[in-house]
């Protein structure tokens, strides 16, 4: 079963009742058993016999877990008080079952609201915020936006359950109602789309995903454009060595990197390339980076450039695209024009896979038809400001996400946004998420060594949607490993090199 699927709202609600069907069970027993989970993961995150809870709770279902989330606190003689909100006269039928089940059970604990005016949140609570799930359509305002205020201006802990009461699950840029900010965020079953957003960080807080037993039937069968790369998917993609492959089995990256004063560009490119499984790896550098080069990566061949300090030309195109199997261009080349006609020329020309980064990127920016040196399968790796210049502003990043996802079926482009949440836009319209990685690797050349482990995996053969995959995946995962040596404010991109074969070591 493929466990690394992300859905919409609409599909999470129809595996629901899926399982309802399927399991022959009422929606309240499903609820019930989406409340146990939710507090199992609440005892671990909270000091739970030892704090105070207030449960602020809706109409819908979400209120539902909320009401039922109380009962069970109160089974176990925790302190719980919940401030439900009917503030309108709709009530869901699950709802008002849990409502009427903790009423017979509990009314000292129960303080029932049609506005918000009287309503006030204790200090030194932790508040668990049951307003609005998924389902939400439109922004929060009036009555329900005032108490979403009270909840953000308390200063007490704030757990939402399900989502932030007041984001929605996807698209959130008509969204100017009132959000919760919060601590930490219970989601059901599958994070949200939203969860994978720069923007809507402050809003969730730590994600953490709680799963409540969803029919794997309807999960696999329910289609989806987004997914979460985890190592189980990379794994089901590595090639198993055999024991009479040689180095030709495995390919010959073409590497153009460095200039004058960026030589370290050339190096960490080309040490992750063939750090990464490439049989042989050939890297263009201007004359004056040669013995950098064969010092700090004796491993590489060269092609050294007429200029001493700059890209300029290769030496013969058509030596290129028949004697390797993949590019990677783009690191510490800089933007002299000479290198900017050379860069566009060789992209052309080009007839092999490649990876475009860094300089090579801003280069395509500044030309006013850069997508028709773009051929099928390109992938290029922007940080947020690089595909600023490539492709313009966006409002938000739902927004830049479906633009990702046309371009890229339209033009077989491969797309890697770069981020604290990595995005990979696919031609046939998948876009992967990947949540790995750390903000240490916020740092000098870690794109470097993403272009040269990318490069590689093109060289050895792998499609350019599952090199780009894995590259970003297992560049995360080395980067993770380097964090917990050196720490984040320490590390550097070549303790990401140095931690790629633990990397290997778990996948393979």
């Amino acid at each position: 079963m493929q466990r690394n699927k992300l859905f919409q709202s609409e599909q999470v609600r129809y595996i629901d009742n899926f399982t309802i069907e399927a399991e022959s069970i009422n929606s309240i027993d499903l609820m019930e058993r989406a409340a146990r989970n939710l507090l199992r993961y609440i005892e671990k995150r909270t000091n739970i016999y030892s704090s105070s809870f207030i449960i602020v709770s809706g109409t819908g279902n979400n209120g539902g877990d909320g009401l039922a989330i109380a009962r069970m606190l109160l089974e176990l003689n925790v302190k719980v008080k919940v401030i439900f909100c009917r503030f309108s006269d709709n009530i869901s039928k699950d709802c008002k079952t849990n409502l009427e089940r903790l009423s017979s059970l509990a009314p000292d604990i129960l303080d029932i609201y049609s506005d918000s005016e009287n309503i006030h949140i204790d200090k030194d609570y932790i508040i668990i915020d049951c307003l609005f799930g998924s389902g939400l359509g439109r922004p929060v305002s009036g009555e329900f936006g005032k108490i979403i205020d009270k909840i953000n201006i308390s200063g007490n802990y704030v757990i939402s359950i399900d989502m932030p009461s007041g984001l929605f699950g996807e698209d959130n840029s008509g969204n100017n109602g009132k959000i919760v900010n919060a601590d930490t965020t219970l989601t059901i079953q599958f994070p949200p789309v939203s969860s994978m957003f720069p923007e809507n960080y402050k809003y969730y807080g730590e994600l953490v995903v709680v799963p409540i037993g969803l029919s794997e039937e309807a999960i696999e069968q329910t289609e989806t454009n987004y997914y979460v790369t985890d190592i189980n998917y990379v794994k089901s993609k590595i090639k198993k060595r055999k024991r009479f492959d040689h180095k030709g089995t495995y390919g010959h990256a073409f590497i153009i990197s460095g200039s004058y004063g960026k030589g370290g560009a050339a190096v960490l490119c080309s040490k992750a390339c063939i750090k990464s499984g490439a049989g042989l790896v050939t890297t263009h550098v201007p004359a004056k980076l040669t013995d950098i080069l064969q010092v700090s990566v004796p491993e590489v061949m060269l092609e050294i450039d007429k200029d001493e300090k700059m890209f300029t030309s290769i030496n013969n195109i058509t030596t290129v695209n028949n004697n390797y199997t993949s590019v990677g261009i783009g690191p510490g080349l800089g933007q002299n024009d000479i290198t900017k006609n050379a860069v566009l020329e060789f992209l052309k020309n080009n007839d092999l896979p490649v990876v475009v980064d860094a300089d090579a990127i801003n280069i395509l920016a500044a030309a006013s038809d850069f997508k028709e040196f773009l051929k099928y399968g390109t992938i290029l790796t922007p940080h947020p400001k690089e595909f600023e210049r490539l492709f313009g502003k966006f409002e938000n990043t739902w927004n830049k996400l479906e633009f990702m996802r046309d371009l890229s079926q339209r033009t077989g482009v491969i797309i890697i946004l770069k981020g604290g949440i990595t995005l990979i836009s696919l031609p046939d319209g998948r876009v992967f998420f990947n949540t790995g990685g750390n903000p240490g690797m916020a740092t000098a050349g870690s794109g470097d060594v993403l272009t040269g482990i990318i490069t590689s995996f093109l060289a050895q053969g792998y499609k350019p949607e599952d090199s780009a995959v894995m590259g970003v995946f297992i560049h995360s995962f080395a980067g993770d490993l380097a964090k917990d040596k050196y720490g984040l404010n320490a590390m550097t991109a070549s303790d990401i090199i140095n931690k790629l074969h633990k990397v290997f070591v778990n996948i393979e």
